[in-house]
Parts: C-alpha cells; structure tokens; sequence
C-alpha cells in the first residue's frame, strides 16, 4: 500500500513577492535519518538501502547551515549552507540516475547534524 507525504513550502520577499505552493506523493518507501558527520571527516550515508524504484522526494536539512558542509553530485561537491528540498524525480535526478549513498563531508570546526527525508518507489 502507498504512503502519502504531503509537502509544503513558501518562500517570500520582505515587503515583496511569495512564492508557495503544496501537494502531495505517493511513495512506497521512505526512509528518515539522523545523521551525525563528524568535524573534519567525510563520511557515506546509504539514503537508499538495495534496489528499488526512482526517487520522489530528498531532504537533507543540516542543523547549522555551512559552507564547509558538503555532499558530492558527480564530481561536484554542494554546500549545505541551507536545507536541500527535492520534489518529483525530476528534481531529485540532479542528484544522479540512482540514489544509493551519499558522501558528505564537514570541514567544519564541530560535528555536524542533518536530517535527511527520503521517499521513491519500492520496485524498480
């Protein structure tokens, strides 16, 4: 039986503009991590654990924002210095064809905490 996550976001302009929207996913799978990557270390976080389906939906929301907090797409490493909010497959194949595990890494003086939100299809 599908899972439901409902999801919302607004953005908006001090004195000016807003930008929100909602919706909902059906997924089969979701996984929800608390993850500590440890000052000066890069370390692997399986998102995804064995095989399944695409991906609908990545959130990788840091607790402290940083520059010097990043994950690698490709060969491209991308600051965390905000929450990372991925909607549709579309959106999330930015992240690369399959999501498996992603390498972090913190070159921040302190531990760094995240939570990470992930949902797609169970089958291939």
């Amino acid at each position: 039986m599908p899972e439901k996550l409902n999801w919302t976001f607004a953005a908006r302009v001090l004195g000016g503009p807003t930008i929100a929207d909602s919706g909902e996913l059906d997924m089969e799978a979701y996984v929800k991590l608390a993850v500590t990557i440890k000052k000066g270390a890069t370390q692997d976080v399986e998102v995804f654990p064995g095989a399944g389906g695409s991906a609908q939906i990545v959130v990788i929301n840091p607790a402290k924002p940083s520059d010097k907090l990043t994950y690698e797409v490709g060969t491209t490493d991308v600051p965390l210095d905000g929450p990372h909010i991925l909607i549709g497959a579309g959106a999330v194949a930015m992240l690369g064809d399959k999501i498996g595990t992603l390498k972090f890494t913190n070159k921040t003086t302190e531990d760094a905490e995240l939570s990470i939100l992930a949902g797609r299809d169970a089958t291939p």
